[in-house]
């Protein structure tokens, strides 16, 4: 018995002296991927160019919305606009009504929820730099390529490098001028002037305007054409102060590729969210900012549209949320003292009312943005006159729509319907 307890251990002993041998290789520690990224193989071909212009054609359109639900990126190019301001005062940073203290890296340039989206410009734009740069960096590596699809992939690159360098160069001023792939860790940027940035702008989207197709002779729509390229270069040179180049750059623009301003309606037909509450006659200007209507082959004013309406790629664009005025906030009350005398009122509840339907016509706005007495009454005098014929300010065809033409929906108001 006790022979075997022996015998038992030493071969215990032996099994696992072996199974320590086997455990102290390193060989289970090589690598055997399924695939591996690696840059110089992804880009050197047409491929992995096409895969680094996707991605800038998604910064294109992500840095403008983000999909958040309740504010949209567009709108913090207007707070630095005479339009108006950012004015959400619930949402922590209140009212940007001081640049210098409230915007800033630290505080105040929030990226989502119900705050700005400066840092979501900021953020965006360098993801954007840096796939536009991986296609200059590679491009040239590329075997196969004509000159002509060559040049274009570069024009197409330098565009959306330009575009993004001109929303950061205007929102932030000075910063840092990245026009290569970044190699290894680097934390001594230094700004450059934007002077400097937007010469070598005007510089690129010149090639660019040489170089990148017409959209006439595109078979698709949605990716950079020579149109856009030639709008973008218009509005360098008027940052440059070369007025004569941009006047002749859209003197060309306007009279040679098909373009022209539309004047009457055209297109798909879309009546307001409820006429019987508010109805719109049909116009031009209504028709334009119509979804259905912004890649219509009618519509000749679209340069460059941003595909956004279906599943695969579809990104919340809430300008009706955002950029709205919380007409239904409980704080607002009637000459009575009736609380949020203006509801919205889901259509199966007992109070709705088709003729009081605000939600449906302006949408459930969460007020982040203000416009300004300026935007809102100032700009619209002409020669002392209040300008109502304008169709961006016509009440009568119902493009325009003023605080006093809202009317409480609550039946229990005495107010009801004034």
């Amino acid at each position: 018995m006790k022979k075997n307890r022996i015998k038992l251990f030493l071969g215990c002993m032996a099994i696992g002296l072996f199974a320590t041998q086997i455990s102290c290789t390193d060989a289970f520690l090589k690598q055997d991927p399924l695939s591996f990224y690696e840059p110089t193989a992804t880009y050197t071909t047409e491929a992995g160019l096409k895969s680094a212009l996707a991605m800038c054609d998604l910064h294109y359109k992500t840095m403008l919305m983000d999909g958040n639900w309740n504010v949209l990126p567009i709108a913090s190019l207007y707070i630095m606009s005479d339009i108006g301001l950012y004015a959400k005062t619930d949402a922590g940073g209140g009212i940007m009504d001081d640049f210098a203290n409230k915007i800033t890296p630290t505080s105040g340039m929030s990226s989502g929820g119900d705050s700005n989206a400066m840092m979501r410009f900021w953020n965006e734009a360098w993801n954007g730099i840096k796939y536009a740069n991986t296609v200059l960096s590679y491009v040239d590596k590329v075997e196969g390529l004509d000159d002509a699809t060559r040049n274009a992939y570069k024009g197409r690159a330098y565009f959306h490098r330009a575009y993004k360098y001109y929303h950061q160069v205007l929102l932030f001023g000075d910063v840092p001028l990245i026009t290569k792939i970044i190699e290894v860790p680097k934390q001594n940027y230094k700004s450059t002037s934007k002077e400097a940035i937007f010469e070598m702008l005007a510089h690129d989207l010149e090639f660019a305007v040489e170089h990148v197709p017409s959209q006439q002779e595109m078979p698709y729509y949605g990716a950079v054409n020579k149109e856009a390229c030639m709008q973008l270069l218009i509005k360098c040179y008027l940052v440059n102060g070369e007025f004569k180049k941009a006047e002749d750059m859209a003197t060309d623009l306007i009279q040679n590729y098909g373009l022209e301003l539309m004047t009457a309606p055209f297109g798909t037909s879309v009546p307001s969210g409820n006429p019987d509450t508010w109805s719109v006659e049909r116009n031009v200007l209504w028709d334009l900012h119509r979804g259905e209507n912004i890649t219509s082959p009618a519509n000749k004013e679209t340069i460059l549209p941003i595909l956004n309406y279906n599943d695969q790629n579809f990104t919340a664009y809430v300008t009706m949320r955002a950029l709205g005025v919380h007409w239904s906030n409980g704080d607002i009350m009637d000459p009575a003292g009736l609380s949020a005398p203006t509801y919205n009122w889901s259509r199966n509840d007992g109070n709705y009312n088709k003729e009081l339907d605000w939600l449906r016509v302006l949408g459930r706005g969460i007020g982040c943005f203000r416009t300004s007495h300026h935007y809102n009454k100032t700009i619209w005098i002409n020669d002392g006159e209040v300008d109502t014929q304008d169709l961006r300010h016509n009440r009568e065809i119902g493009n325009w729509v003023e605080m006093e033409d809202l009317k409480y929906n609550r039946p229990n108001s005495r107010f009801h319907g004034e």
